[in-house]
């Protein structure tokens, strides 16, 4: 069964998940480029998947359009879970956030976007970095860069994987493997 994701940070997070959570009777994880592209892998039709995405900013609408697109794709399918926790809005960052363990670096970066307010005023076209820098900046502090093999970067001493906000995912990850 393969497990369709939306970018390669969904994908590194959910290799290095699976790991953890020793599930390993998975085809691959397919980063498909974003959430409105299911509609250009009709290949899906022939073979079993489930679906890791964002919730994004409106939950609801989010799942209608996976949907939509599967329908449109003539394809049913139940097994779909999104980001941070298959009922409210936000995306993977917002579950790293909320499972990092080393939260103090978390608000060193709550300082930053504090320190750049009070510029955003002065400075000619100073713009907010986009929420998911949060996360990023977190994790690359840690050493965790794009192009680095999850396989190759062990998580655990920055997430905390038994975290309850993960139990969620971990029942969807092991009712659909186990």
């Amino acid at each position: 069964m393969r497990i369709i994701v939306e970018g390669d940070s969904d994908k590194k997070f959910l290799e290095c998940y699976l790991k953890y959570l020793n599930i390993t009777n998975y085809t691959k994880i397919v980063a498909i480029g974003g959430k409105n592209n299911i509609i250009n892998h009709i290949e899906l039709k022939k073979e079993d998947f489930i679906i890791i995405f964002d919730a994004d900013d409106d939950y609801n609408k989010s799942k209608i359009n996976i949907e939509n697109q599967l329908d449109k794709l003539n394809i049913k399918n139940d097994k779909i879970f999104l980001f941070p926790n298959n009922k409210d809005n936000g995306n993977l960052e917002t579950l790293i956030e909320k499972i990092a363990i080393h939260k103090e670096v978390i608000h060193c970066y709550d300082n930053y976007t504090i320190c750049i307010d009070s510029l955003i005023n002065k400075i000619p076209n100073l713009k907010h970095q986009a929420k998911k820098s949060k996360v990023f900046a977190y994790m690359s502090g840690f050493g965790f860069k794009n192009n680095i093999k999850a396989e190759e970067f062990d998580l655990t001493p920055y997430v905390d994987f038994d975290d309850i906000y993960l139990n969620d995912l971990k029942e969807f990850l092991i009712n659909t493997f186990k």
